[in-house]
């Protein structure tokens, strides 16, 4: 439910295009509310229908609130191809994702409460006065996002089944989020301290103490109060706390619990709408042998999707400007809201 809507304003916006930042209900799971704010953009010119619209879905910025996309200064500057999108004629709802408490942490890399505020954000944006839109919805995620819209195709028809689906688009997204951690060790020293922080509120059988390793509980404590990327001092201490320690953060050979909540937080459930999933082949963040192996257990499993790799592109090189996955996705989500080209089966494409 939308509790609060305000025009953007002393922020940049591009020309030809007007912003709200929105208040709105949602919840974690189905014990836990939650409040979650998201920036829904427009184009200014009048249109002859409703208009469908992206659900943007972000990568790691933080756990805690004053790290969320919607406090920058040029939030649009953080949506891939938005001039693209808009020049579609699309709207885009970019959510926070959600917050229980106050200031933090949001349900980070946790499916259903990621899907649940996406999913409410396009309920909410759907409510303000000045804006028609209609059901369709495709859902683009990046990174953590990609992980969240994989989720909001498994949680939508479910939670919110008079939103219309037509596509879901994953960027490198984590799918086998425990693998990942194993595989890379960076990734478990800059990020196992939100994971951990993150699980403990939401799951009561994970305690912040013994989900990570006594060598990391210090610099953990003060980890979870920094923001990734920006500012740029955040991402500086983050760097310093994470090479303080040797090894992991994450107690994962200890804590069977915390291995479990993991898995129960991969995105191995059926999603109905088209599915689209990018990986570049030269991301040393998320593994491609990590999405080759979940493309290969769906596909196996009956889902229908479609699998891009990229030659050449990193974890931060798919989603430039100049990236080849822009033209692809801009056709393939044009193709979804007309109803166009379905994909049957799995089909695997290299680039």
């Amino acid at each position: 439910m939308l509790l609060r809507s305000e025009l953007l304003e002393n922020v940049r916006v591009p020309s030809g295009v007007r912003g709200w930042r929105i208040l709105y209900t949602t919840a974690v799971n189905d014990r836990i509310p939650a409040t979650a704010v998201a920036t829904v953009f427009a184009p200014i010119a009048s249109a002859a229908a409703p208009r469908p619209v992206v659900a943007w879905e972000h990568g790691t910025t933080g756990l805690m609130q004053k790290c969320m996309p919607s406090l920058a200064s040029a939030p649009a500057a953080l949506i891939p191809w938005f001039e693209q999108i808009v020049r579609a004629g699309w709207v885009v709802v970019a959510t926070d994702y959600s917050f229980a408490d106050k200031g933090g942490p949001h349900p980070y890399l946790i499916g259903e409460g990621e899907a649940r505020a996406t999913l409410d954000g396009v309920r909410a944006a759907r409510q303000i006065r000045a804006l028609a839109l209609d059901k369709r919805v495709v859902v683009w995620g990046y990174s953590q996002g990609g992980h969240a819209a994989l989720w909001s195709g498994i949680v939508g028809p479910r939670y919110a089944p008079e939103l219309k689906i037509v596509g879901v688009a994953a960027i490198a997204p984590p799918t086998n989020i425990r693998k990942i951690l194993v595989q890379d060790v960076a990734a478990d020293k800059r990020y196992g301290a939100y994971v951990a922080a993150a699980y403990s509120r939401f799951y009561p059988d994970i305690k912040f103490e013994q989900a990570l390793r006594p060598e990391a509980l210090a610099a953990a404590r003060q980890m979870v109060t920094q923001c990734d990327f920006v500012p740029p001092e955040d991402s500086r201490r983050l760097e310093q706390l994470a090479a303080s320690f040797a090894g992991p953060a994450l107690a994962l050979h200890s804590n069977e619990p915390l291995r479990a909540r993991l898995d129960q937080n991969n995105p191995d459930g059926a999603i109905k709408a088209p599915v689209v999933i990018a990986q570049g082949r030269a991301d040393t963040v998320i593994p491609p042998a990590v999405t080759d192996s979940y493309v290969e257990e769906r596909c196996a499993a009956g889902q229908a999707l479609e699998y891009w790799t990229f030659t050449g592109l990193d974890h931060f090189t798919i989603i430039e400007p100049d990236s080849r996955l822009k033209e692809l996705l801009m056709k393939w989500t044009t193709a979804r809201f007309a109803n166009k080209g379905v994909v049957n089966g799995c089909v695997r494409k290299s680039f």
